[in-house]
Formats: C-alpha cells, sequence, structure tokens
C-alpha cells in the first residue's frame, strides 16, 4: 500500500511544500552566520559576508525553480542541492577558520539538523544526505593537510557527533515516515469504507451485515458510516431507548430533532410493539444478528412506511454498546417488484407463446391433433408436481424445474420437421429403412435444441427440452432408442415425458379408428410399467388418471366426422 501512486504523490506534494521552508530556514542560518562572524571574527566578516550572501542567492534561485516545479517532480533535487550547498558554505568557513579546530563544525551539524529535520526524507534519504555532508566535512579537513595527534582527536570528538546527530536524524526521518505511512492507510481504510457503506445500501441482509461489521471497526470509522449511510440507523438500548440516531433517521421519524426520551416503541403501531420486543429487541440484546425483518412504521407526518430491519449487537471488549438498528424503507422496491413481476409475467408469456409457434411446425403438417401440444405440457406437470410429493424427487422437481418441463415438453417432436412427408404420413407399416429415419427425429430434435443454447448461459428450460427430445423414447428395460438407456439412466424428464405422450399417442391419434379409451389406455401403460415405463412415473399416474381425463376432455379438438356430418362440432367422447 506505501508503494500506492497515491501515497508516493502525497509525500511529493508535501515535500514540495517542505522545500520552501528548508530553503528559508537556510536563509535564517545564514544571516545568522553572518552576525556571529561579526561578533567573533570581525577582521574576517567582510569575507565570509560574501560567502554568506552567495548562498542566500543560489537559495532565492532554488526557491524560484522550486516555485515552477508545477509537476513536484524536482522537489528532492532542489531541496539536496540548498542542502549541499549550505554545507559547503559552512565547510569553506571551517577551513579558513583552522580545519578540526574551528568551532564552527557545529555548522554542519546545524545544516544537516535543519535539512533531515523539515525534509520528508526516507531513512535511506537521510543516511545519504547526513553522509554525505560527513563525508565532505573529511575531505575539506583532508585537504588541509597531515594532522596532529590532537587534531586527529579533535577530528573523531567532531565526527562523533556529527554522526550521531546523524542517526538521530534518521530515526526521526523513520518515525515520521512510519507516521505518515500509517496515516495514509487509515485515510485509505476510511475511504474504502464509505465508498462500501455507499453500494451496501443497494444490497439486502448479506451486505447490511457487512455494514455492522465494518461499523465496530473504530469509533472514528463508526461516526463515518454512521452519517454517510443512505437508509435509516438507529442505535437503541435494550429496553428500546433511542441513544443515537443518524440525521436520516431523526429528519424521518422524529421531525428534525430528536427528543431526549424518544422510543423505538414509540415509532411501532401499538399492536405491533408486543412483536417489536418479542421478535427483534429481544432476540439483538442476546447476541443473535437479524435481516430483512418488516414492520409498519409510523413517520413524523403521521404517514406510515413498511420498512425493512437488519439488526446486530454492537459489543467492545465484552461492553454491550448498543443495538444498532438498520431500517429501509421498501415501499418503493415493492411497487418496483410488482412491476418487474408483471414484466417478467409479460415476457414469459411471449417466450411460451413463441416457443409454442416453434413446436407447432411439426403440426402444420398434420401428423398430431391441434392440442396436442398444450395437453401434454399438462399431462407433463401434473406428472411432475404428484412425483414431487416423493421425497426421492423432491430436491430435483422443484417448481422452477417442473415450470422448464411445462415449456420444454412441447419440443419433444421438434425433430419431426427434418422426416419426410412419405414417412409421416404413410397409412401402413415403415419398412426397417423408414422406421430408422423415422427414429432419427430424436436425434435431430435435441441436436436443434443443442444448437439453441449456443451463447445461452444458464438456459433451464432448454437444458430440459433437450434431454426430453433426446431421450423421450427410451424404454426402462433398455430396449428403446436412440441411445438404449436403462432405468435411471435416462433423465427423469424423457421418463415423465414418455408417459405423458403414451396417453396422448392412444387417446387422441389423427386416425379415430386408432384411438383407445381413457379405460383401456390406463390399462395399456400399467400393463408396461417396469419394461417401457419407470415404476415410480406410472404410479403417480394412476393417481392422477381423473385428472388426466379432465384434460383431455377440456382440451379436445372437435371431432371432424360430426363437423362434416351435422355442421356442429363437438368435443370427441373419451
Amino acid at each position: 500500500m506505501t508503494s500506492d501512486p497515491k501515497f508516493q504523490q502525497e509525500v511529493q506534494q508535501l515535500h514540495h511544500k517542505r522545500v520552501y521552508f528548508i530553503l528559508l530556514v537556510g536563509m535564517g542560518i545564514m544571516f545568522l552566520f553572518a552576525v556571529l562572524d561579526y561578533l567573533l571574527l570581525p577582521e574576517q566578516f567582510t569575507e565570509f559576508l560574501r560567502y554568506r550572501l552567495a548562498a542566500v542567492v543560489i537559495v532565492g534561485l532554488l526557491l524560484a525553480a522550486n516555485y515552477c516545479d508545477r509537476s513536484l517532480q524536482k522537489a528532492w533535487m532542489i531541496g539536496i542541492t540548498g542542502y549541499l550547498f549550505a554545507g559547503i558554505i559552512v565547510l569553506l568557513t571551517v577551513l579558513r577558520m583552522g580545519g578540526v579546530n574551528s568551532p564552527y563544525y557545529v555548522g554542519v551539524i546545524v545544516v544537516i539538523t535543519s535539512y533531515t529535520a523539515l525534509a520528508p526524507l526516507s531513512i535511506g534519504q537521510t543516511l545519504v544526505s547526513g553522509f554525505a555532508l560527513v563525508f565532505l566535512y573529511l575531505f575539506a579537513i583532508a585537504m588541509i593537510g597531515p594532522l596532529r595527534l590532537y587534531e586527529i582527536l579533535s577530528l573523531f570528538s567532531n565526527l562523533f557527533f556529527m554522526i550521531c546527530f546523524v542517526f538521530i536524524a534518521a530515526t526521526q526521518s523513520w518515525a515520521d515516515s512510519t507516521a505518515r505511512k500509517r496515516e495514509f492507510l487509515l485515510r485509505h481504510e476510511e475511504n474504502l469504507a464509505s465508498e462500501k457503506l455507499t453500494r451496501q445500501a443497494k444490497y439486502l441482509e448479506q451486505e447490511v451485515q457487512r455494514r455492522t461489521q465494518e461499523q465496530q471497526a473504530t469509533e472514528h470509522h463508526f461516526r463515518i458510516l454512521y452519517e454517510a449511510i443512505v437508509d435509516d440507523v438507529i442505535l437503541v438500548h435494550a429496553d428500546g431507548t433511542v441513544l443515537q440516531a443518524n440525521q436520516h433517521a431523526v429528519d424521518h421519524y422524529f421531525g428534525g430533532t430528536l427528543p431526549e426520551a424518544a422510543s423505538v416503541f414509540d415509532l411501532a403501531l401499538a399492536h405491533d410493539r408486543p412483536r417489536l420486543e418479542r421478535e427483534l429487541l429481544a432476540p439483538l440484546a442476546q447476541g443473535a444478528t437479524i435481516s430483512a425483518w418488516r414492520i409498519t412504521l409510523r413517520n413524523s407526518d403521521a404517514s406510515q412506511t413498511e420498512v425493512e430491519i437488519s439488526g446486530a449487537l454492537l459489543q467492545r471488549a465484552e461492553k454491550k454498546l448498543g443495538i444498532q438498528l438498520v431500517l429501509r424503507d421498501i415501499s418503493i422496491r415493492q411497487q418496483l417488484e410488482q412491476k418487474l413481476i408483471g414484466s417478467l409475467n409479460r415476457v414469459r408469456k411471449m417466450e411460451n407463446a413463441a416457443i409454442l409457434a416453434l413446436a407447432k411446425l411439426s403440426e402444420y403438417r398434420d401428423v398430431t391433433p391441434g392440442n396436442h401440444l398444450e395437453r401434454i405440457r399438462e399431462y407433463c406437470r401434473l406428472l411432475a408436481s404428484e412425483l414431487a410429493q416423493d421425497p426421492r424427487y423432491s430436491t430435483t422437481l422443484t417448481p422452477n424445474f417442473i415450470q422448464d418441463l411445462y415449456q420444454g415438453a412441447i419440443l419433444h417432436d421438434i425433430g419431426m420437421v427434418a422426416v419426410p412427408d412419405d414417412i409421416l404420413t404413410k397409412k401402413h407399416g415403415l419398412s426397417p429403412q423408414e422406421e430408422a429415419q423415422l427414429r432419427q427425429h430424436t436425434r435431430r430434435g435435441g441436436d436443434v435444441i443443442k444448437n439453441m443454447m449456443e451463447g445461452i448461459q444458464n438456459s433451464g428450460f432448454l437444458a430440459v427440452a433437450q434431454n426430453i427430445a433426446y431421450f423421450h423414447h427410451e424404454r426402462w428395460d433398455g430396449r428403446g432408442y436412440p441411445q438404449g438407456l436403462r432405468g435411471s439412466e435416462i433423465p427423469l424428464e424423457a421418463r415423465i415425458m414418455a408417459v405423458a405422450d403414451a396417453y396422448e399417442e392412444h387417446t387422441a391419434p389423427l386416425d379415430l379408428n386408432a384411438r383407445l379409451s381413457h379405460a383401456q389406455t390406463v390399462q395399456m401403460i400399467g400393463d408396461e410399467i417396469g419394461r417401457q415405463f419407470d415404476p415410480a412415473v406410472v404410479d403417480v399416474f394412476l393417481k392422477t388418471q381423473d385428472t388426466f381425463l379432465l384434460v383431455s376432455q377440456t382440451m379436445a379438438e372437435p371431432d371432424p366426422c360430426l363437423c362434416m356430418e351435422s355442421g356442429d362440432c363437438n368435443l370427441r367422447d373419451q
């Protein structure tokens, strides 16, 4: 995080500002040295004054350079240049004052301390800066010539103090840089918390819980979250007394001013107050977390609002601070939900109509009666709904799955559009080659739906429709087609379709002479239990056979023979 560009930018901005102070302090030091020169070395005052004035001029130029540095990229170079130049001026004074024995070596320490104390340096930069001036001091002393023993001792003493100040400055720089990093991290966390809070206002239970946890982080963070949240937030005692509320809640429920003895019970309707205590406050006081709990509250203008409350107990070091309640007005959301449900219902109706129109492509070739598809999907829904009562199938046959089955069932014979007309309309038995070609309608229908699924993610009904198209002619005993699957290898939706299709095939063929009565069809399907059909599906068929008969009668087509003879079409007799 400390290498974050924003942090580096902050350091650069701080360095840029500090350079002004560093250079101005440098000017001040030069003037103070001039005063000191005048008092201690009047005979060399003029010479040293030229040094000081030269330093002041250079510092002035560096101030101008820093002012022109709009990119804030040269603050380090400007500061270190002024620092080194000031050090060199002091070293010139040291050389002119006798080298090692000159008391002006203290000026080197002053320059080091002034620069490293003001500049926002890292520990590495401080060490480099400090030792650079120390080495320049050594270099200047070396230029004087060989030293006597007492001068070596003085040099050692001077270096000792200089190095001590360098390490002290480095320690201070480390502490300052660490504090800046920590401050940046804290500010960064605060900003992240505030951004999360804005998003959390749009989320439900999970986001409310996360917001509650983050509000417990620190008292400062809690206040930021507390005031920034767009929901109504109230902190209450276990007895319902309002301890604190954000401005949204104060405006909404208390008319802009929070009364001293305000209670959350005052907001609830009279008949809801026992429930508020029993179902919300009592569990929260015991440490439970509650979300999406609904109640109707009274607003400050006497109107009523249905709200959704999420709450948690706030604790710090085992001390209970109170119960935090987050109240969300869901009246607008409920209106939007109703509109959304209406839109989804319209879309679903259009989708069902489009699917049914696609499936009726095969009916246009007169291979199935007019209401064939409508009856088939009703039969499938009847079987699936009854079978869902069996614990073995309840997890699979969910309401969504049954709806997908209802939609997908009407595409079971979509592959028939690829079967030649002469095979579909042939009155007598088919040859082995024709039978094989007819059986290809399962593969072709499944492939068509498989192609429809390309580019569509999570299309539940198409996946169900594909299994039905591929496998609705498989048999429980393994003698079906196209793959000869056996038993539970056959998808459940295909096993359901097999029974529904068999009932439809025998009770509603176009050839009236081939039709069986309802009782005959029930007997035929019962005889095939465990051979052609899944025993479990046949069992629920036998339980619902009366409903099957009702569906077949109410959704029957007019009898063509009666229509032609009398001109009045009646429902066929089942």
